[in-house]
């Protein structure tokens, strides 16, 4: 299985997708214009929990 890391950086963003097997693995898209999170550490109150898909709505206080 091959893997490529596919980058397109051109204004007003850069795409850069992970790719595997012919698959997308993972994206990233990051505008010029605004700030971007990923990364980003945050303290946020769980609003909501759902066992059945093992995943929790945190709210941030982010618009």
């Amino acid at each position: 299985m091959s893997t490529e890391l596919i980058v397109n950086a051109s204004l007003p963003e850069t795409r850069i997708a992970l790719v595997e097997g012919g698959e997308i693995q993972e994206l990233l898209i990051e505008r010029a214009t605004g700030k971007g999170i990923v990364g980003n550490i945050y303290k946020g109150r769980v609003t909501r929990v759902l066992p059945g898909m093992q995943a929790a709505f945190v709210d941030i206080g982010l618009e």
